[in-house]
């Protein structure tokens, strides 16, 4: 018994398993495909976002350059400043005199700013930054933005390569501002006689985009190119088996979103363990109930079957299928008893005995239909009801097995048995016991034939 519950637990435990494991792989592909369609959506989002920035930056640059082209020149008191470039990235917030310049780029900014369709959502920003004055010049009003940052995350204009401003757009690292949040400049420079004035800049605020929270940046510069590897996870190592997805911002700069496929499994592998527990749960109840069948019909059987020959006993009389098949088709009775058996007992013994009667149990299971009643009413006595069967075709039956039994031997000794049989057809509304003791009496006629 202890065997059986041990090879059952380990066949739950083996085909729960299997069904987890085939559930868990589909599951994981339907979540996997909606999961990267998701990201893409997302990158889709901001790839698209920062082309169209790039080409308001580039047409409002050159806008204004053109502008300021009117100029000869600076006006004179300033002069010195475009002169000292370099240091004046130390001091952008200083109040200094504006030049003309200046001033017809902010007049002309702001007339732009105010005819341009609103493409900026709130948490953007747009601004002219001077590079030979303090000015700086926003989209919006009380708009927060940190100018000193510029030369740190790599958009400073005039610190840039010449092959970084080929096509005149300039793209920062992500960084972070004083309030912690998250932002990536766009910039595109302004040029008057061959030099760098100032320029525009648009401040993408990251968080807008969705997942961006939970996005690991990675940087490597290759040939000059940087590749922004955006890791959907907090692990670098994350990115290694993943789905990508890349996009070229300018000439200089390549963002690559990557969906790490063994993050996702492993953080829902848990979900695996629970498939496997339930469905480990729910076959090991179907298994419960199906033995607590098989028990309960092995109960039921042997109620009403005969251990030694695998007949049906007398119970099966009481039986509800046995009284609705007597009552639709009525059928006929055969009346059997063993010839000879006390002397078989007495001269071989009661084992021997019980071979004879276990040889006239299997020539009824030969002569008789599966759907017929074979019955062990008591020690060498047995009963046989016909459902549907006349009694022409029972008492040829009863000739059948008569045959059947007499001709084949048993026992080492080789000892045959014959049979008695009284045949009856049962009668309209007739109780099943009148019947039986009708078979009776014409079983004991045959016996003294």
């Amino acid at each position: 018994m202890a065997m059986k519950t041990n090879k059952n637990i380990k066949e739950i435990v083996l085909t729960s398993f299997m069904l987890s494991l085939i559930l868990y792989v589909i599951s994981m592909v339907f979540y996997v495909d909606s999961h990267i369609n998701e990201r893409e959506l997302e990158f889709e989002k901001f790839s698209k976002t920062m082309a169209q920035y790039n080409q308001v930056l580039f047409f409002t640059s050159k806008i204004l350059e053109s502008e300021v082209s009117k100029y000869d020149a600076i006006e004179k008191e300033n002069q010195t400043l475009l002169d000292n470039q370099d240091s004046r990235l130390q001091h952008l917030n200083d109040k200094d005199e504006l030049s003309n310049i200046d001033i017809v780029i902010e007049s002309e900014f702001h007339q732009l700013v105010d005819e341009m369709p609103t493409i900026l959502p709130e948490e953007d920003v747009m601004y002219y930054r001077s590079y030979i004055s303090s000015l700086t010049s926003v989209d919006k009003k009380d708009a927060d933005i940190e100018i000193e940052q510029c030369l740190a995350q790599r958009n400073c204009a005039l610190e840039a390569s010449d092959r970084r401003l080929l096509d005149r757009i300039l793209i920062s690292d992500p960084y972070r501002n004083e309030e912690g949040k998250v932002f990536i400049t766009v910039s595109s420079p302004i040029y008057f006689k061959d030099g760098i004035i100032g320029d525009v800049n648009i401040d993408i605020y990251m968080s807008r985009f969705d997942g961006a929270s939970d996005v690991h940046v990675d940087k490597k510069v290759i040939n000059g190119v940087t590749f922004y590897e955006f890791i959907y996870g907090n692990d670098a190592t994350d990115g290694k088996f993943a789905y990508t997805i890349d996009f070229v911002a300018d000439n200089s700069t390549v963002y690559v979103y990557k969906v790490p496929v063994l993050s996702i499994v492993y953080s829902t592998f848990v979900f695996f363990f629970i498939i496997w527990l339930v469905s480990g749960f729910i076959l090991f109840r179907f298994k419960e109930l199906h033995l607590n069948k098989i028990e309960l019909s092995e109960a039921q059987s042997n109620i009403v079957q005969d251990q030694m020959t695998g007949l049906l006993n007398r119970n099966v009389l009481e039986n509800e299928d046995f009284k609705n098949a007597i009552k639709e088709k009525s059928a006929s009775i055969l009346a059997i008893d063993g010839n000879k058996l006390k002397a078989i007992n007495d001269t071989y013994g009661h084992h021997v005995g019980d071979e004879a009667i276990k040889q006239i149990a299997n020539a009824m299971k030969e002569v008789f239909r599966d759907t017929d009643y074979l019955i062990r009413s008591g020690g060498d006595e047995f009963l046989a009801v016909l459902p549907g069967c006349k009694q022409d075709n029972a008492t040829r039956l009863a000739e059948r097995l008569k045959e059947c039994v007499g001709e084949t031997t048993f026992s080492p000794y080789a000892l045959s048995v014959g049979v008695s049989v009284g045949v009856v057809e049962m009668m309209e509304n007739e109780p099943v016991e009148s019947a039986i003791r009708r078979a009776d009496e014409n079983l004991y006629k045959d016996k003294q034939a």
